[in-house]
């Protein structure tokens, strides 16, 4: 063998063991790949799935690599919860991380306000109370409006 086919040789077998040293990402998604298919296979199990978002998000914050959307993918989850406040928290803190859906997380976080301004605004006080043919109370909670 001459020494420029021994050279080739050396530099291949370095370039494999570069190559066996594993995939380096630049973000830490964890599992979020199958835990948004197991979520779309199974929709039922919800609360499953927004505590896998929140420990990958724990995770991705550990290790300084958050990914784009999971924050507002979380804050989605909280804002269909009904947790408007905490969505708000978390399409802030995507509109933060990531200026590029400022834009976007802006009208999420109009939207989330909107609707705590309109929830609050269609409850009636005091309690309506309606009676039946006994005299006996049917509804004892707050009716909202429609």
């Amino acid at each position: 063998m001459t020494s420029a086919t021994k050279y080739l040789w050396v530099l291949l077998l370095i370039f494999s063991l570069i190559g066996c040293r594993g995939a380096q990402t630049r973000y830490n998604w964890s599992n979020y790949d199958n835990q948004m298919y197991h979520h779309y296979k199974n929709p039922a199990e919800r609360d499953a799935f927004v505590q896998a978002l929140k420990e990958i998000m724990d995770n991705a914050e550990q290790d300084g690599k958050m990914p784009p959307g999971i924050y507002a993918e979380y804050g989605f989850a909280l804002y269909e919860q009904g947790n408007n406040q905490q969505a708000v928290v978390y399409f802030q803190k995507e509109a933060n991380k990531w200026p590029e859906s400022r834009s976007f997380m802006t009208k999420l976080i109009a939207n989330a306000n909107n609707r705590e301004k309109n929830l609050k605004a269609n409850v009636k006080l005091p309690v309506a109370q309606e009676v039946d043919a006994d005299n006996t109370v049917q509804k004892t909670l707050p009716e909202v409006s429609k």
